[in-house]
């Protein structure tokens, strides 16, 4: 008797595990659910942050980039959705944890350093300006600068103007940080976007005049055209 008691008590007990894990399935489930409503698909997404420049290989290796199901209506649409597209990609920009990852955060490397996109239309110029005409260190890579450029007494009347308004800095080397440091003892190399056009004019105007450049914010509207200044304009006060 006591025997059957033990035994009836050993299956109540397994059925009892047996429900506790269906009910615990069934929950985990429906709280799945809840969370993708309608249609899903499975996005890649950033388990940690993700920095600028890392490649998409380093980034699935080191666990940072992991799947998971989205609603359809919510999925990006320039999403990626398998960690195998991240092969030959490289983060163009730092990805916050938990952002679904996208082919504008890890781009395909247009050179060979592989950490520069450039724009549809435009040519990367490098330019090498001394330290205070660039900016004394404050540039980087992402900004907006006006340039001016200066004509020196050889090339007839003296004269400056503001030849290009917010043109993009794709990169700066040595870094801002490194710059200040150095102070005016480093020449800074400033790579932009600009077009063919724009590229002859800084080209004539770094190796037989002068450039100046200036930070602008990144959402600053042109200002317009500029009279220029002569020497004649110099000292006249602005209104």
């Amino acid at each position: 008797m006591k025997k059957r008691s033990n035994l009836i008590l050993t299956l109540g007990l397994a059925v009892f595990v047996a429900g506790a894990a269906a009910t615990f399935l069934v929950v985990r489930n429906g709280d799945d659910d809840s969370k993708v409503a309608g249609p899903s698909t499975q996005v890649l997404y950033a388990t940690k942050t993700i920095a600028s420049g890392t490649s998409g290989t380093a980034a699935v290796d080191q666990g940072l980039v992991k799947t998971r199901s989205v609603s359809v209506s919510t999925k990006p649409p320039s999403a990626l959705t398998d960690p195998s597209q991240l092969a030959g990609r490289t983060a163009s920009v730092s990805v916050p944890e938990g952002s679904v990852i996208t082919s504008e955060q890890f781009a395909v490397p247009q050179t060979r350093l592989g950490t520069v996109k450039i724009p549809t239309g435009k040519t990367a110029l490098a330019l090498q300006l001394d330290f205070v005409p660039g900016v004394a260190g404050f540039v980087g890579s992402g900004d907006r600068i006006n340039i001016y450029g200066l004509l020196a007494e050889g090339a007839g009347s003296p004269s400056s103007k503001l030849i290009m308004q917010s043109t993009e800095v794709l990169s700066v080397s040595p870094s801002g940080a490194t710059a200040q440091a150095a102070g005016s003892e480093v020449k800074p190399i400033f790579l932009l976007a600009v077009t063919p056009q724009e590229a002859e004019r800084l080209a004539f105007l770094t190796t037989f005049q002068k450039l100046y450049f200036s930070l602008v914010p990144k959402d600053a509207p042109p200002s317009g055209p500029t009279p220029g200044t002569a020497a004649a304009d110099a000292l006249r006060q602005l209104s």
